[in-house]
């Protein structure tokens, strides 16, 4: 505890300083003398078309969603800095864990829409940029979207009228759409980490609320198996796994548990033959909603590793299936977190140096 509050203080004076660039930059070359070079996972959500539309999107309003021209001018940012590599190449210099004389990076995209794909591609190609796309396979046979961006579907078509369920204190306003925002954003929390049959109680009354269920945006339809066959043909693609339903994994039971894992990785073993990386990024992935239990069923369901939503750069002998990603979004700038994390570092590196005796005490006084 007290080496957490102790770095928790560093970190943030130290980054404070670290905002500025040439600081930042000195801090990041620091690390990389320390720990060597780092392996970045780019994590990016999803992106959309540049169209009137496209722009309107809940997920443009979040930040969790580039447009085509934001996609391609972040990977050329990225790309004065980093090589980008196929995943399987970046996870077996994790595996060897040898040290790094260079960093290197992997775009992974962790939703699979198709809008994602069609407005992906050609910057891919374009830019010689491998990616790896995570994708539930759910929807693959139903034509159906996630299940939390058919909330969104429910905000969508009950707006302008305040929507009110009893599990929320409050009535929800849909009037706008900063409104919508803030009442999916709600709705989202109060309903992530149920299990599967609350969260299916829920979802029913919410749908009627509205007489029948919502009719969702185009933009919002999910790969059918013909486009990942199609997608996962692609040299530049690799596929992982995002559960089967999108459910918050450290809330389902154990049966429900291996069922997401398993079933996924079943079908796109098929389906995408060589193309299937044999990774899974667990959905919503942060803590709470995957936890250690969760990290136990990946590795026993046979998968080679895990990714998380978790902020951080990966360096050989990290842990394979807590891997952490760094976001892309329209208000994010990956080189600049990514040199970021030499701030991480350095605190790290201090407290090595100053704490290390008292936390060595502490171990030995807890046993």
């Amino acid at each position: 505890m007290i080496r957490r509050a102790t770095r928790a203080t560093l970190l943030a004076a130290l980054s404070q300083v670290g905002a500025l660039p040439l600081t930042r930059r000195a801090f990041h070359r620091v690390s990389v003398a320390v720990r060597g070079a780092a392996i970045v996972f780019l994590r990016c959500r999803r992106v959309l078309p540049d169209t009137e539309r496209g722009r309107r999107h809940v997920d443009r309003l979040t930040g969790s969603a580039l447009l085509p021209h934001e996609l391609e001018r972040a990977l050329k940012d990225c790309q004065r800095t980093l090589r980008f590599i196929h995943a399987g190449e970046a996870l077996a210099r994790i595996a060897r864990g040898e040290r790094l004389q260079e960093g290197a990076a992997v775009l992974t995209f962790d939703e699979s829409f198709a809008a994602t794909a069609e407005c992906a591609l050609p910057i891919l190609s374009r830019l010689r940029v491998p990616a790896l796309f995570f994708v539930t396979t759910e929807p693959l046979d139903t034509g159906e979207t996630l299940w939390d961006q058919e909330i969104h579907a429910v905000l969508q078509n009950h707006a302008p009228t305040p929507l009110s369920v009893p599990w929320i204190d409050r009535v929800l306003n849909t009037d706008t759409a900063e409104r919508r925002s803030r009442a999916l954003r709600r709705l989202l929390l109060s309903m992530i980490d149920l299990g599967e049959q609350d969260l299916a109680t829920r979802r029913q009354r919410l749908y009627e609320r509205l007489g029948q269920r919502p009719h969702v945006d185009a933009l919002d339809r999910m790969l059918n198996r013909a486009e990942l066959r199609q997608l996962s043909r692609d040299p530049h693609v690799s596929i992982g796994a995002h559960g089967h339903r999108h459910f918050a994994l450290s809330a389902v039971s154990d049966a429900t548990l291996t069922e997401e894992l398993e079933t996924p990785r079943s079908i796109l073993r098929e389906l995408c033959g060589n193309s299937f990386a044999d990774v899974v990024s667990y959905p919503f992935g942060r803590p709470p909603y995957y936890d250690d239990r969760v990290v136990k069923a990946a590795q026993q369901a046979g998968y080679r590793a895990g990714f998380t939503a978790n902020s951080g750069v990966v360096r050989p002998g990290d842990h394979l299936f807590a891997l952490p990603r760094l976001a892309m979004g329209r208000r994010k700038n990956s080189i600049d977190a990514y040199e970021l994390m030499g701030v991480s570092d350095a605190v790290d590196e201090l407290l090595h140096v100053v704490m290390g005796t008292r936390d060595q005490l502490i171990a030995e006084l807890e046993g």
